[in-house]
């Protein structure tokens, strides 16, 4: 298997061994040893602001900017290749949540742990930031199953489908009593949820329609999003920050939001409150999205990208903004096997 990553690389977020300004299109990563045997087996990608994450069967890597201890060490210093995170080593993660300057982890008992800024409250603590891993406070009686961060919020999903939450609550009020849940997802003002009745669920800031609702600039309590039953179940709701996507059963993308970069796909400036499908995209198998871009895979193995690109996050090879999902495969020497996004880069692991 081998990783390559593109995009914003300032604070050496791509695990390239440099920072720059950008990276325009798919760059093979060189790896540790290690994590290059890794990643072959259930690894996941992701990435906040300015950092990265590789989480593969219990171990953690990191690489980027770490001047607030997002990447679990007390040493206030970037660096440009993936290093494994001494302080996870026992803790058998098994997934990861990136926010912008923060970053949960989700151990195997259902335990969820961070690091980073606490500045709006996203970690629970009374410091300022978490340089030392910590672990978040459960005030229910089921293990957590799920995790989400955005840029001031963190939110976690139990076993029995309730959600608890941490951060600031300017934007994105602390809810209780939402149930059934299966899937959450922060973004830069807002929280989408997915529940056992093929729901969506929304609130916070709605300036964009990133929420949902006609309109209305901010949406206080969760709220339903219209759903066409006929565009079938959904299997996974993603967020950036100011747009929404979601893969169905048919293996079809929809999307809603702001479209200001071309987040949404579609070929218009036009925001959009209702989720609405992309056309060019079937067969999907998976998707991410970044603060302002977007990526899905198909059962072909092939990336597709699209959205903002000043930094070169879609990947194409320029700076232009791309307002249509675009095939990026051609830059891969095999099938890409699975995805992930940070804020402003982007990941494809390839067989």
């Amino acid at each position: 298997m081998q990783l390559f990553a593109w995009g914003t690389n300032s604070h050496g977020q791509l695990g390239q061994g440099y920072e720059s300004e950008l990276v325009s299109v798919p760059t093979l990563t060189v790896l540790p040893e290690e994590l290059e045997k890794a990643i072959a087996h259930n690894c996941q990608i992701t990435g906040g602001g300015n950092h990265s994450i590789i989480s593969s069967n219990g171990r953690i890597w990191g690489t980027g900017f770490n001047n607030v201890g997002q990447l679990c060490s007390i040493e206030k210093k970037s660096i440009s290749v993936f290093s494994e995170i001494p302080t996870l080593i026992s803790r058998n993660v098994t997934s990861v949540a990136c926010g912008w300057d923060f970053s949960l982890f989700l151990a195997a008992d259902g335990t969820l742990y961070g690091c980073g800024s606490n500045l709006f409250g996203q970690l629970g603590i009374l410091s300022n930031h978490a340089g030392k891993l910590i672990e978040l406070q459960n005030t229910g009686k089921q293990p957590f199953s799920q995790a989400s961060a955005g840029l001031r919020n963190s939110v976690a999903v139990t076993s029995n489908g309730f959600l608890q939450m941490w951060g600031s609550e300017k934007y994105v009020k602390q809810v209780s009593g939402l149930s059934a849940v299966v899937k959450v997802s922060c973004g830069q003002q807002h929280v989408v949820a997915l529940n056992t009745l093929n729901q969506l669920i929304a609130w916070g800031t709605n300036n964009h329609g990133q929420c949902g609702q006609e309109r209305l600039k901010h949406i206080q309590y969760p709220s339903v999003i219209e759903w066409d039953e006929e565009n079938g179940k959904i299997l996974d709701v993603v967020s950036g920050w100011t747009h929404c996507m979601v893969l169905t059963d048919r293996q079809q993308v929809f999307t809603w939001g702001r479209n200001t970069y071309g987040q949404l796909g579609r070929a218009s400036l036009t925001n959009t409150f209702r989720p609405e499908k992309i056309p060019e995209l079937e067969g999907i198998t998976s998707i991410a999205a970044g603060s302002e871009h977007s990526m899905a895979l198909d059962t072909l193995g092939q990336v597709w990208t699209w959205g903002w690109n000043e930094h070169g996050s879609v990947g194409n090879g320029n700076v232009e903004n791309q307002f249509r999902p675009i095939n990026i495969s051609h830059y891969f020497p095999g099938r890409v096997r699975s995805i992930g996004a940070g804020a402003g880069h982007s990941f494809a692991i390839v067989e």
